[in-house]
């Protein structure tokens, strides 16, 4: 008994240095990567947002990415160097590195947001135009980033104990490999900011103010086959508006002026009359459309 209680007494005393040696995340640790994959996540979202397809496929030179591009390979990142770090936890467990410290974790986010230092990507995350407007690419890319954040709000993988030594950052565990994941986002959400800032980079959203007249005297004189095509033209206005391509809009209610008006913000002049020119209202004929350009001055808040 005396044997069995010291062997009891023995185990519980150490289980303190079990778990300090283990490679669990701690909370400092877990909370740190969670704030990297959050706000890089933010910062990439944003800068993509609300851009024109003229602006979404830019490219300052031919051997230079788009945004389109950028958004793709930070896209296709996620997932493969989440795997990566994957991979690692089926290699043997080794002791921690002497460089899984803050200090050094802070240290390899800086170093890979570092644009200084050009990298050329693997074949795998090379971009081959797969996401055709932003709004597509920030779908995808919250997917799979929130998917990398769940897993990381919950595991309890020992990702500080699995080690490779061929990874960019010389002998890196598997906590990380997802540190480079949240700073290689950073990194080339930077990258499209560059290619923003480009002199020739398309302007932002240019005003129009769409002014509709009903080509017949009165609504009166609609067919109810010809009203139902109305009702695709009021659809199709709401949609608009929906997607932000139409900013405001309405009817002008006096019976003896049929009509209507709203304002697109586009591109370009000639996104703007494809807009008009997809109307069903306007394709029967039952609209007629002038294209102005203009410049909102003031709105009230509502």
């Amino acid at each position: 008994m005396n044997i069995i209680r010291r062997t009891l007494l023995f185990a519980l005393a150490t289980l303190p240095l079990a778990a300090a040696s283990s490679g669990a995340l701690n909370d400092s640790e877990r909370s740190y990567l969670i704030e990297q994959l959050t706000k890089s996540k933010e910062k990439f979202l944003a800068s993509i947002a609300g851009l024109s397809d003229a602006q979404w496929r830019y490219k300052p030179a031919p051997n230079v990415w788009s945004v389109a591009e950028c958004s793709e390979h930070i896209i296709l990142s996620e997932e493969f160097i989440f795997g990566l770090s994957q991979q690692l936890l089926k290699t043997p467990a080794v002791d921690r590195l002497a460089s899984a410290t803050p200090e050094a974790d802070r240290k390899i986010v800086a170093a890979v947001e570092d644009r200084s230092h050009k990298a050329t990507a693997p074949e795998p995350i090379v971009p081959s135009g797969k996401y055709n407007t932003p709004a597509d690419a920030a779908a995808e890319f919250t997917k799979r980033r929130d998917k990398t954040i769940a897993y990381v709000r919950g595991t309890s993988d020992d990702l500080r104990v699995h080690v490779t030594k061929e990874s960019p950052l010389g002998p890196a565990d598997a906590y990380q490999i997802l540190l480079l994941l949240a700073s290689h986002s950073t990194r080339h959400t930077a990258q499209l900011l560059e290619v923003k800032a480009n002199a020739s980079y398309p302007a932002a959203k240019m005003q129009f103010l769409i002014h509709y007249t009903l080509a017949r005297a009165t609504m009166a004189d609609l067919t109810p086959g010809e009203m139902a095509k109305m009702g695709e033209h009021g659809q199709y206005l709401m949609k608009s508006f929906q997607a932000g391509v139409l900013s405001w809009g309405g009817r002008v209610t006096d019976p003896t002026h049929p009509g209507g008006v709203g304002m697109v913000e586009v591109a370009s002049e000639a996104e703007a009359r494809a807009f008009t020119a997809s109307d069903p209202a306007v394709q029967a004929g039952l609209l007629k459309v002038t294209v102005l350009p203009f410049q909102e001055a003031f709105r009230a808040k509502r």
